[in-house]
């Protein structure tokens, strides 16, 4: 009998134990989602094959809760890549390099012809209509660090939506 009640002691002992350790899981704090960052229609214009700069284009979605902040952006196709926005100033079309891009929670960006775009300088190598590049875009998003790699098309013209 002494035995028999040892055993319901302990198998008590360890049912509160357990009970203890799921509801202590249960109240830690819980990380938040992966950040999501989805890509659309990731297109590099096609240009003469001696052409020193290119342009490259698609939409950014931020499907997250929290604002994602770009680091940087990078191929091995391209000796640098930077942020650009055409502008009109006094009638005449510029570019201006955008210093810095923030994407609010739910929200997007799109680059775009005579609009916010990619400036690919340096090409590594003639591209020709249908090849494709990979480009890294790295994000801040919170405490989260978020990189990712695309491939984007050459083409004569946008891509059907």
């Amino acid at each position: 009998m002494l035995r028999y009640t040892v055993r319901m002691h302990i198998r008590s002992i360890l049912a509160v134990l357990l009970g203890v350790l799921v509801l202590s899981a249960c109240n830690r704090d819980v990380p938040p989602a992966p950040p999501k960052v989805s890509a659309v229609n990731a297109w590099i214009r096609l240009a003469p094959p001696d052409a020193m700069m290119l342009a490259g284009y698609r939409r950014i979605d931020n499907d997250s809760e929290l604002p994602m902040r770009l680091r940087s952006i990078r191929s091995d196709a391209f000796g640098a890549i930077e942020l650009h926005r055409t502008e009109v100033v006094d009638g005449v079309s510029r570019m201006r390099e955008v210093p810095s891009l923030t994407i609010a929670p739910g929200g997007s960006v799109v680059l775009e012809p005579g609009g916010m775009h990619l400036m690919l300088m340096q090409p590594q190598r003639a591209l020709r209509e249908g090849d494709e590049v990979a480009i890294t875009f790295a994000w801040d998003q919170g405490e989260n660090q978020i990189t990712e790699i695309l491939p984007f098309v050459v083409r004569r013209q946008a891509p059907a939506d």
